[in-house]
C-alpha cells in the first residue's frame, strides 16, 4: 500500500513578544487548537520558546516533540520542534543543527544573520519499516547571505537516498535566492502560489508574503497543500498562517 503523510508548518510566534491582545496566554488554546485542526501526522513548530514547549506537551500528550533549544542545544531559547502524532510514525533519531559555519557548535550565528538559527533533523520509521527524513527550520530574518547559506546547509543535509520533506519559515519568498537554491539542489515547494501568503502580523491578511514552505525530494508526490486560514473561536492563532500538504511515497 502506497504511503500518504499530512504535514504542516506553523511559526507560532514567541511568547516573550510584546502583543498585547494577541499575546500567547491570550490566544495559546487557539495556536493549539489550529494545530489539531491541521490534522497532519507531522507538524513543524518554529520560535516555541520553553513555555510555549511545556505547554504543548501538556497539550498533546502522546505525541513525540523534538528539538533543542537554540541558545544552548538544550532548553533554552527558541526551538524548532518536529510534533509526531501517536500511530504509525515513531521517531527514529533527531538532532539540532545551527545554521552557521559551525553546525555543532550552540549559539553560533551565521554569516550576516542577526539572531542564532537552527533546524530540526528527524529521521522517522513506519510500522512496516519505510524511513523518511523530515526538517524543520527557520532562517534568519535580515541576513541576506545567512538564509542562501542555510539553504545550502539544508541542501547538503538532506542530500541522501532517504524521502526528505524540509519545511519551516524561511523568511523567504518563492523564486528568492534562498527558495532557489533549494530547489536548484532537487528540492521543490509543494504550495502552490495561488494560496496566498503565510505572514500576516496579526492582521489576518492572506495576500501577503508567503515566508513559510513545504519541499520535498523526488521521493514525495503532492497530494494537495493550502495555507490554512482557520481562526479558532474567530482568534488569530498566530502571526503567521499554517501551511499543510498532504503527501504520498511514489
Amino acid at each position: 500500500m502506497t504511503l500518504q503523510l499530512r504535514v504542516a508548518t506553523f511559526n507560532i510566534r514567541n511568547s516573550s513578544a510584546p502583543d498585547g491582545d494577541d499575546s500567547w496566554p491570550v490566544r495559546r488554546e487557539s495556536t493549539a487548537a489550529a494545530i489539531e485542526a491541521l490534522d497532519a501526522g507531522v507538524v513543524g513548530l518554529q520560535e516555541v520558546l520553553p513555555d510555549q514547549l511545556e505547554y504543548l506537551q501538556q497539550r498533546f500528550p502522546g505525541w513525540e516533540i523534538v528539538g533543542e533549544g537554540r541558545d544552548d542545544g538544550g532548553h533554552e531559547g527558541e526551538h524548532s520542534v518536529v510534533m509526531v502524532r501517536p500511530g504509525d510514525w515513531q521517531v527514529e533519531s533527531h538532532e539540532t543543527r545551527w545554521l552557521s559555519a559551525e553546525p555543532s557548535t550552540p549559539g553560533s550565528v551565521g554569516w550576516d544573520a542577526h539572531l542564532t538559527r537552527i533546524a530540526t533533523l528527524v529521521r522517522l520509521r513506519h510500522a512496516d519499516g519505510t524511513e523518511i527524513g523530515v526538517a524543520n527550520t527557520h532562517y534568519d530574518h535580515a541576513g541576506e547571505k545567512a538564509r542562501v547559506e542555510s539553504s545550502r546547509l539544508l541542501a547538503a543535509w538532506t542530500a541522501t537516498e532517504l524521502p526528505w520533506i524540509v519545511m519551516g519559515d524561511l523568511n523567504a519568498t518563492p523564486g528568492s535566492p534562498p527558495l532557489k537554491t533549494l530547489t536548484e539542489a532537487g528540492l521543490r515547494d509543494v504550495v502552490p502560489a495561488s494560496e496566498g501568503g503565510s505572514e500576516h502580523s496579526f492582521t489576518g491578511a492572506t495576500d501577503r508574503d508567503r515566508i513559510d514552505h513545504i519541499l520535498v525530494n523526488d521521493a514525495w508526490q503532492p497530494v494537495e497543500a493550502a495555507v490554512s486560514h482557520y481562526r479558532p473561536a474567530g482568534r488569530l492563532p498566530s502571526d503567521h498562517w499554517p501551511v499543510v500538504a498532504t503527501l504520498r511515497l511514489v
